[in-house]
């Protein structure tokens, strides 16, 4: 004997072997387009933004690692 498996969909509870697969991928959108400070140059995508952020050696505000508390 199998555990079955249900799933909420259009406001009731199905199997899920009879539930309809929706969508497929889910996209996030890229950042929108800023000037840096450093040197004004424009970053334009998120992998920009990451290597700018390394080759200066930079932390976003509140995404930074406080070693006092861990």
């Amino acid at each position: 004997m199998s555990k079955q498996t249900f799933v909420y969909q259009d406001g009731k509870v199905i199997p899920k072997a009879e539930a309809t697969e929706r969508g497929g991928l889910s996209l996030i959108r890229d950042i929108e387009p800023y000037q840096n400070m450093k040197d004004r140059g424009w970053i334009t995508s998120r992998s920009q933004h990451r290597e700018f952020l390394r080759r200066n050696n930079f932390v976003e505000v509140g995404n930074e690692y406080n070693k006092q508390f861990s």
